[in-house]
């Protein structure tokens, strides 16, 4: 008799790799004094109701817009659920990956122009960390995806996670992550597709 199947959405996520809201928050403390200005002049002023009214709904959009992009960036870049790693390099579309596909994580540096935008070494103002996952070979069809480029790239088979959408990088990041595979795959192995519990669950 074959087991029963189970539902994706039934499996815990396991977070792996956390979005980042430092450069959320950066951008509400411009909005906030932007819009604090906006509104002690039309409140100092002889301002009419209609031009206070249009302070009002600006700040009040400008603070939804804010809180929207908050919620898009703080979702995880990585995450394991059962056999596969969700990969969220877009705020618009996750892909999915199986373990059985990642060879390995490791560290690595991405030149940045002034502008902030990848550039060639000699031109660079300044070196982003980033976090490289590899996929194996063989998993052609996970070779390469279209991504949001300020959060990474995913090109020939190596999925580039941005450090500064992300949660801060360094090398035992990579080892720790490098670990989670082994031991994730290890349990899989062995009949289980109970995640680790080390690096808590999302809601």
């Amino acid at each position: 008799m074959k087991a029963p199947m189970t539902n994706p959405a039934d499996q815990p996520v396991e977070i792996w790799l956390r979005g980042n809201l430092r450069p959320v928050a950066a951008l509400a403390a411009v909005a906030a004094v932007v819009c604090g200005a906006l509104i002690a002049v039309v409140s100092l002023a002889d301002s009419t109701a209609m031009h206070r009214g249009v302070v009002v709904a600006a700040c009040g959009a400008a603070a939804t817009a804010i809180g929207c992009v908050a919620v898009v960036t703080a979702r995880p870049r990585l995450e394991r659920v059962g056999a596969d790693l969700r990969v969220r390099l877009s705020p618009t579309a996750v892909q999915r990956v199986p373990l059985a596909a990642v060879e390995c994580f490791f560290p690595g540096s991405q030149p940045i122009a002034r502008n902030g935008t990848p550039t060639c070494g000699d031109r660079a103002a300044f070196r982003v960390n980033t976090l490289v996952m590899r996929l194996a070979e063989r998993a052609e069809e996970h070779q390469s995806r279209n991504t949001f480029t300020p959060w990474g790239t995913w090109s020939d088979g190596y999925v580039v996670f941005d450090g500064r959408w992300c949660e801060p990088l360094s090398p035992e990041l990579a080892r720790q992550l490098s670990r989670k595979l082994v031991d994730a795959r290890r349990l899989l192995s062995d009949g289980s597709a109970a995640p680790a519990a080390a690096s808590g669950v999302a809601s």
